[in-house]
């Protein structure tokens, strides 16, 4: 592994919907329609070999196809990649996509516009959801991974930060290898975050709906992404310390279900 490289997803986009998935993960959405301008760090989910960029795009609720050229609709992406704190040359994107209205006439329903290979020149080892089962999702996974939540609902909670990092453990060990960041270190700025959180006096913890849970497999089925319905973040809280909404991803380990992402 070469240290302190980024692969950034450079995103532009103004009314139109879209999504974007690496290697069948979804790492950058919006289904809104307003105007954006982000960049995302795409290394933790960076593999070696062949890696897998797909662009879904679609009009907002309302919009219609005869009216995409005049109402100003349009969207690109780019994918840099180089060591970090360099700006990368905007001229050599590894790979670039602009949206073209007259040739890729888009419907309402988010629909796939661009699909992309590539071999990566700087790799960050082999992620434990590699090697996750892609077995179909049971009733009796999604119940296991349900009991994880409230596990981390819990420890919000009681402000606990013991179990908090115990339950973020593989997670945080893979990003910290992912932003080249020593694990200690990002542990240390975890733990901070989260008891300026928890110094709070009004600290509170919005109430776990499980009825409301939605479970997406991706990455082939070797995740399962959690999600409420309507796609906002399971667990939220908030203090006069700051607010904080946590999204997660599962995956087996020795057969277990843990936070990998």
């Amino acid at each position: 592994m070469t240290s302190s490289f980024l692969y950034v997803i450079a995103i532009e986009s103004h009314s139109l919907n879209f999504k974007i998935l690496f290697n069948d993960v979804p790492v950058k959405q919006a289904l809104d329609g307003r105007p954006l301008n982000s960049q995302t760090n795409v290394n933790p989910w960076i593999v070696e070999g062949t890696n897998v960029l797909d662009i879904r795009l679609g009009l907002p609720s309302g919009g219609r196809p005869e009216s995409q050229a005049a109402n100003s609709s349009s969207f690109q992406l780019r994918l840099f990649g180089g060591e970090h704190g360099r700006v990368p040359d905007q001229k050599d994107p590894l790979i670039e996509y602009i949206w073209d209205a007259a040739a890729q006439p888009l419907g309402e329903e988010i629909a796939t516009v661009f699909t992309k290979e590539f071999q990566p020149e700087i790799t960050f080892g082999r992620w434990l959801w590699q090697d996750s089962s892609p077995a179909p999702l049971t009733e009796s996974d999604q119940q296991e991974i349900v009991q994880q939540i409230r596990k981390i609902h819990r420890a919000l909670l009681d402000k606990d930060l013991s179990g908090l990092t115990e339950m973020l453990n593989f997670s945080s060990e893979e990003m910290s290898r992912a932003l080249d960041i020593e694990e200690d270190e990002l542990a240390m700025g975890q733990n901070q975050f989260f008891s300026s959180l928890f110094e709070s006096d009004d600290w509170r913890v919005e109430p776990l709906e499980e009825s409301s849970l939605v479970f997406e497999p991706v990455a082939g089925g070797r995740l399962v992404k959690v999600t409420q319905a309507g796609g906002q973040p399971p667990l939220q809280g908030e203090g006069d310390g700051g607010q904080i909404a946590l999204n997660f991803m599962f995956g087996r380990v020795a057969g277990a279900w843990h936070i990998l992402r």
